[in-house]
């Protein structure tokens, strides 16, 4: 399977999943115009991605996987796309794969931190809440 490689515009965050090195980070703002337009090949990728290695593994222990998601801004409708992508990596993690959840945020920004609070709590992966210096 190829990496992806989205380039950030002033709507859209920047994606990069590099499936050699078994990370995906999300960085930036996230209000595209066409949220499900932008969201679904995103999605469609990881899923492909995780449904392949749940039938090419049988036992995840010792694979970990880092997730960056460093946003400034991000809507309600990509919320949901995140925690979509999230909930593919739950799979993984349900089978003993080590997921890495690093979620960004600005110290003046409670929303961004409740964000993270909210989905960590919803996907039960754990995160780690990083403020921004």
């Amino acid at each position: 399977m190829e990496n992806l490689f989205i380039e950030p515009t002033e709507f859209s965050p920047k994606i990069i999943f590099d499936v050699k090195d078994r990370k995906f980070e999300l960085v930036g703002i996230s209000r595209p115009e066409d949220v499900i337009a932008f969201y679904e090949s995103i999605i469609y990728k990881v899923e492909n991605y995780i449904n392949g290695m749940i039938n090419e593994h049988g036992d995840f222990n010792g694979f970990k996987f880092h997730l960056k998601f460093d946003l400034s801004y991000m809507n309600s409708a990509s919320s949901k796309y995140i925690l979509q992508i999230l909930d593919h990596f739950k799979q993984l993690f349900k089978k003993g794969a080590e997921i890495n959840v690093d979620w960004y945020y600005d110290d003046i920004d409670d929303q961004i931190f409740e964000d993270g609070e909210d989905l960590s709590d919803v996907i039960k992966i754990p995160f780690n809440l990083i403020p921004r210096k």
